[in-house]
């Protein structure tokens, strides 16, 4: 299969339906799924949903531009308002992703910053941090606020995919689940103390499991680490999926001690192992509480691993 001619634009690499679903049969065919894999992707498109921030679009990602003069205490500029025009494209887009995937590929949350990230984003992260110091309480108000927007979104969305695909999805993670859960995150925790985390973060994670249950933590980055032992102490939190940075290693021996803390609190771990490593994962860790994921070069060799791995335990989740 050849792969859909150049987009017009950056833009329309997320936003242009027919080239998106184009682009995705091609990718999809490319591989092969085994396990309990499915073809899914991030949805990146969740990302221009900016409250009016300028969104900027590149091949690799998207991202949202501070906003100069940002005034947080001003309880309009967070209005979660659905007839905007981003939102109203994003629905719409949305809506066509969530239709073409039934029974085809899997359809569920999409990428959208939870209100903390969200709010570093808008703010600047230099911007953020002073003002979680110098402005604490309209912080926590505006933090909130996202969060129940965020929420409201999400929402809005398991009601258009529900109607396609039996059960719930996470896109971005490849994640099903028969019953209600959501994955959330904070990726500029790495920047805050364990006690910032507690008073600005740990309400907003709490929030997000009062609204969906089951919690899958994305977990990004050894700078975010002194933030686990709380993290393992919220019963919300189910899964967390651990991912090392763009400067570290996928090792399991250098991340074993790690896994197993997270299995030692009753949560699963879901991580990125490489291929060579599976056998070490399986044999050192409780296979009830892992999910890993993994790829080999050919569908022969992924093969032969997956046989492998039922050797090596029967009751072991895993995905290529």
């Amino acid at each position: 299969m050849k792969p859909p001619e150049p987009p017009d634009s950056d833009q329309d690499r997320y936003l242009n339906i027919d080239w998106y679903l184009k682009n995705l049969e091609y990718r999809f065919s490319k591989t092969a799924y085994l396990g309990e894999a499915l073809p899914s992707d991030s949805v990146m498109a969740g990302y221009t949903i900016s409250y009016g921030a300028n969104v900027k679009f590149s091949p690799q990602t998207i991202w949202i531009e501070p906003v100069d003069n940002l005034n947080i205490e001003d309880e309009n500029v967070f209005e979660l308002k659905w007839e905007r025009v981003e939102m109203q494209s994003f629905l719409e887009f949305y809506t066509k992703f969530a239709q073409a995937g039934s029974g085809r590929f899997l359809i569920g949350q999409p990428a959208i910053l939870p209100g903390n990230d969200f709010l570093s984003m808008i703010m600047g992260s230099e911007k953020f941090l002073m003002a979680l110091v110098d402005n604490p309480v309209a912080m926590k108000t505006v933090i909130r606020k996202l969060a129940n927007n965020w929420v409201s979104i999400n929402k809005k969305l398991t009601e258009i995919y529900t109607k396609y695909q039996n059960g719930y999805g996470i896109c971005w993670l490849a994640l099903w689940c028969p019953y209600s859960f959501i994955s959330t995150q904070s990726d500029i925790s790495c920047m805050l103390s364990k006690e910032m985390f507690e008073e600005f973060i740990v309400p907003e994670i709490e929030l997000v499991g009062r609204e969906f249950g089951c919690v899958v933590y994305h977990l990004d980055g050894p700078g975010a680490l002194h933030h686990l032992d709380r993290l393992c102490k919220m019963p919300e939190i189910k899964m967390i999926q651990w991912v090392p940075g763009i400067a570290s290693t996928h090792s399991v021996e250098r991340w074993l001690p790690l896994y197993k803390k997270i299995q030692d609190a009753g949560k699963m771990v879901m991580a990125y192992v490489p291929s060579e490593q599976v056998k070490l994962f399986v044999r050192n860790l409780d296979a009830k509480l892992s999910y890993i994921m993994t790829g080999c070069n050919t569908k022969k060799d992924g093969e032969y691993l997956l046989l492998k791995i039922e050797k090596w335990s029967h009751t072991m989740p895993f995905a290529f």
